[in-house]
Protein backbone atom coordinates (compact mmCIF):
# COMPACT_ATOMS: atom_id res chain seq x y z
CA UNK A 1 0.00 0.00 0.00
CA UNK A 2 1.16 3.28 -0.48
CA UNK A 3 1.43 6.29 2.15
CA UNK A 4 -1.37 8.36 -0.20
CA UNK A 5 -3.92 5.37 0.10
CA UNK A 6 -3.93 5.61 3.95
CA UNK A 7 -6.70 7.81 4.37
CA UNK A 8 -8.54 5.24 2.29
CA UNK A 9 -7.91 2.57 4.77
CA UNK A 10 -8.77 4.59 7.92
CA UNK A 11 -12.17 5.21 6.28
CA UNK A 12 -12.86 1.51 6.75
CA UNK A 13 -13.52 -0.94 9.08
CA UNK A 14 -10.40 -2.75 10.63
CA UNK A 15 -10.12 -5.88 11.00
CA UNK A 16 -6.32 -6.65 11.71
CA UNK A 17 -4.49 -8.43 14.41
CA UNK A 18 -2.63 -7.42 17.15
CA UNK A 19 0.57 -8.87 18.65
CA UNK A 20 0.04 -10.50 21.96
CA UNK A 21 2.91 -7.99 23.87
CA UNK A 22 2.66 -4.04 23.73
CA UNK A 23 5.12 -2.28 22.13
CA UNK A 24 6.22 0.97 23.79
CA UNK A 25 8.80 3.98 22.31
CA UNK A 26 8.63 7.81 22.75
CA UNK A 27 8.79 10.01 19.24
CA UNK A 28 10.14 12.63 18.39
CA UNK A 29 7.50 15.71 19.61
CA UNK A 30 6.99 17.08 15.82
CA UNK A 31 6.36 13.31 15.41
CA UNK A 32 3.98 13.12 17.93
CA UNK A 33 1.95 16.00 17.12
CA UNK A 34 1.43 14.60 13.46
CA UNK A 35 0.19 11.79 15.22
CA UNK A 36 -2.06 13.54 17.05
CA UNK A 37 -2.88 15.51 14.06
CA UNK A 38 -4.40 12.06 11.95
CA UNK A 39 -6.29 10.89 15.23
CA UNK A 40 -8.29 14.01 15.10
CA UNK A 41 -8.85 13.52 11.37
CA UNK A 42 -9.56 9.91 12.18
CA UNK A 43 -11.29 9.90 15.31
CA UNK A 44 -13.07 6.08 14.67
CA UNK A 45 -9.80 4.74 14.36
CA UNK A 46 -7.30 4.58 17.26
CA UNK A 47 -3.85 5.61 17.80
CA UNK A 48 -2.24 2.21 17.85
CA UNK A 49 -4.56 1.54 14.41
CA UNK A 50 -2.74 4.80 12.73
CA UNK A 51 0.47 3.90 14.20
CA UNK A 52 0.71 0.26 12.63
CA UNK A 53 -0.55 1.17 9.24
CA UNK A 54 1.89 4.36 9.25
CA UNK A 55 4.71 1.59 10.06
CA UNK A 56 3.34 -0.81 7.97
CA UNK A 57 2.96 1.36 4.45
CA UNK A 58 6.70 2.93 5.59
CA UNK A 59 8.32 -0.73 6.58
CA UNK A 60 7.00 -1.88 2.86
CA UNK A 61 8.13 0.50 0.84
CA UNK A 62 11.77 0.74 2.78
CA UNK A 63 11.87 -3.08 2.52
CA UNK A 64 11.32 -2.64 -1.80
CA UNK A 65 14.15 -0.02 -1.49
CA UNK A 66 16.36 -2.79 0.01
CA UNK A 67 19.56 -3.48 -2.36
CA UNK A 68 19.46 -7.18 -3.67
CA UNK A 69 22.12 -8.76 -5.56
CA UNK A 70 21.71 -12.11 -7.93
CA UNK A 71 24.53 -14.63 -8.36
CA UNK A 72 24.33 -15.15 -12.24
CA UNK A 73 27.29 -17.19 -12.44
CA UNK A 74 25.28 -19.72 -10.19
CA UNK A 75 21.93 -19.51 -11.76
CA UNK A 76 23.44 -19.65 -15.33
CA UNK A 77 25.46 -22.97 -14.14
CA UNK A 78 22.48 -24.68 -12.64
CA UNK A 79 20.25 -23.86 -16.00
CA UNK A 80 22.87 -25.14 -18.00
CA UNK A 81 22.70 -28.24 -16.00
CA UNK A 82 19.37 -28.65 -15.55
CA UNK A 83 17.42 -26.77 -18.21
CA UNK A 84 15.40 -23.71 -17.24
CA UNK A 85 12.14 -25.58 -15.51
CA UNK A 86 12.20 -25.77 -12.52
CA UNK A 87 14.82 -23.09 -11.16
CA UNK A 88 13.05 -20.51 -8.76
CA UNK A 89 15.17 -17.43 -9.30
CA UNK A 90 14.60 -16.09 -5.40
CA UNK A 91 16.97 -18.82 -4.35
CA UNK A 92 19.97 -16.74 -6.49
CA UNK A 93 19.23 -13.30 -4.51
CA UNK A 94 21.21 -12.31 -2.01
CA UNK A 95 21.43 -9.14 0.32
CA UNK A 96 20.08 -6.62 2.32
CA UNK A 97 16.22 -7.33 0.65
CA UNK A 98 16.66 -10.85 0.85
CA UNK A 99 17.85 -10.89 4.54
CA UNK A 100 14.82 -8.86 5.55
CA UNK A 101 12.48 -11.01 4.05
CA UNK A 102 13.71 -14.00 5.36
CA UNK A 103 13.83 -12.71 9.06
CA UNK A 104 10.36 -10.98 8.40
CA UNK A 105 9.57 -14.72 8.15
CA UNK A 106 10.94 -15.70 10.79
CA UNK A 107 9.35 -12.83 13.20
CA UNK A 108 6.33 -13.32 11.92
CA UNK A 109 6.36 -17.30 12.62
CA UNK A 110 7.00 -16.59 15.95
CA UNK A 111 4.78 -13.85 16.46
CA UNK A 112 1.65 -16.19 15.21
CA UNK A 113 2.92 -19.16 17.35
CA UNK A 114 2.54 -16.32 20.21
CA UNK A 115 -0.75 -15.77 19.56
CA UNK A 116 -1.72 -19.67 19.43
CA UNK A 117 -1.19 -20.57 16.07
CA UNK A 118 0.75 -23.62 15.42
CA UNK A 119 1.25 -24.05 11.92
CA UNK A 120 1.91 -20.31 10.66
CA UNK A 121 2.01 -19.47 7.43
CA UNK A 122 4.63 -16.40 5.98
CA UNK A 123 4.73 -13.10 4.38
CA UNK A 124 7.15 -13.70 1.70
CA UNK A 125 6.24 -16.84 -0.11
CA UNK A 126 9.76 -18.83 -1.01
CA UNK A 127 11.69 -17.73 1.73
CA UNK A 128 12.92 -19.77 4.68
CA UNK A 129 12.57 -18.53 7.81
CA UNK A 130 15.95 -18.37 9.58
Amino acid sequence: MKSSELHKLWDAPDNSRLTSKQLSFRLPVHVAAKLAALCELYPRKSRTEIVGDLMATVIDEVAAGLPYSEDQQMRDRLKDQYGVDGIDDREFLYGPREDFRRAANKHYQELEKELGNDAPGVIYQGYRAE
